[in-house]
């Protein structure tokens, strides 16, 4: 009976001895602040622009601790396999970092700045830019690096300054060479659409871009739908490139617009799924019951000659948008909402999947047009006398 006591008080010993080791070893942590909820940061350079980063801790410091920080190009590969981005660094010159005397003092739980500046003239728009900035070793103290926010992705977004075109209600413009059985948007497996608008005035419906019948963003709808209030109408989705024997989809975007508010907006189809983005953030979304493509080549299925993929107008010459245009784009692939964000002032021209990029700045051709900047030649002619507006920012 002894015997067994001594065991079994044994074996509760160990139990007690192992449970103490198992026990983990607590310790402040230090990462880049704000790091925890995003590791991006958007730093909106316009000539030479400054922002600054810290470094917190997760309570106060006992003594003051040295933070060695360095700006890591090696990261911006996972970076960007991680978040759909094609980012890279900004070129040599257009940027500095001042990171050598980063400390947390002693009772404090921020560190002294680090000083980030970047001038705008060296930066290409369409280009995204990034610097990773981590936090790669402690001098002093007890406290250990948070490994998942140890490093701040610093956004560069150039603000750019440029035309847009003004639509006062009678003009619009139409994209006749995407009609045609040879159309490049005629049979779209995945598809995405993007235009800047600012709307100075609301009244019944009006259409921003799109085929009537097939595939429109428009305001309004005229049975109940709020003037200022957006809806992609009637998006036609099948194996058929008759709109009538496809699927159709209608999405409404919950917020109400206002007038004089520059907004960016796209809609993405990527097979399977519907989105609807206003300013880089999805706001609609619909699974697509049988697959299939959109058919941007025509309205009504091609009934009337002058129903053509437009930009500002539906349904013959009516239904006009009233407001500023700019940054219209159409694509044969499915943007990421990276992709979105990154480009909302301007995407590279040649970019695999752009089908036609209208810019709106004012350059327009000796016959009016306005040029599609691929070199594709889907141009964009004019209805009516459209007028360009100097000094238009962005980001917005």
């Amino acid at each position: 009976m002894k015997t067994k006591m001594n065991i079994l008080a044994l074996f509760s010993l160990i139990l007690v001895m192992a449970g103490c080791k198992s026990e983990p070893e607590y310790h402040d942590s230090v990462f880049m602040t704000g790091a925890l909820s995003s590791s991006t940061i958007k730093f909106l350079v316009e000539g030479e622009s400054t922002m600054g980063l810290t470094v917190t801790s997760t309570d106060l410091m006992d003594t003051d601790v040295k933070i060695d920080v360095k700006v890591d190009p090696d990261l911006l590969k996972s970076f960007n396999a991680s978040t759909g981005r094609s980012s890279q660094m900004p070129p040599e010159g257009s940027y500095s970092v001042e990171c050598d005397d980063v400390v947390i003092v002693a009772g404090q739980v921020k560190s002294t700045p680090i000083k980030v500046t970047a001038r705008s003239e060296m930066l290409k728009e369409g280009v995204s830019y990034c610097i990773p900035i981590a936090i790669v070793g402690l001098q002093g103290g007890e406290a250990r690096i948070l490994d998942n926010a140890r490093t701040a992705y610093v956004m560069l977004n150039k603000v750019i300054k440029t035309k847009a075109a003004y639509l006062s209600g009678s003009q619009c413009f139409d994209i006749p060479s995407f009609a045609g059985e040879e159309s490049p948007v005629k049979e779209l497996s995945q598809m995405t659409l993007e235009i800047k608008i600012c709307p100075t005035k609301f009244s019944g419906i009006s259409s921003v871009m799109g085929c009537e019948e097939n595939f429109l963003l428009r305001f309004s709808n005229g049975a109940g739908i709020p003037v200022n209030q957006l809806q992609l109408a009637k998006g036609a989705i099948g194996a058929s490139s008759n709109p009538d024997k496809k699927d159709h989809y209608e999405m409404l975007c919950d917020q109400l617009f206002e007038t004089n508010q520059w907004v960016h907006v796209a809609v993405v189809y990527d097979g399977e799924t519907l989105r609807l983005y206003i300013n880089g953030e999805v706001v609609q979304s619909q699974r697509v019951k049988n697959g299939g493509y959109v058919n941007l080549s025509t309205a009504y299925n091609g009934v009337d000659n002058n129903d053509f993929f437009s930009i500002g107008r539906s349904v013959g010459y009516d239904r006009f948008f009233k407001g500023y245009i700019s940054e219209c784009r159409v694509w044969n692939v499915a943007r990421t909402k990276a992709e979105i964000q990154d480009a909302v002032c301007g995407v590279d021209a040649t970019t695999t999947g752009l089908v036609a990029y209208w810019r709106f700045n004012g350059e327009t051709q000796e016959d009016g047009t306005v040029r599609d900047m691929t070199g594709h030649g889907y141009d964009a002619q004019p209805h009516g006398t459209v007028t360009y507006v100097d000094n238009q920012k962005c980001p917005f």
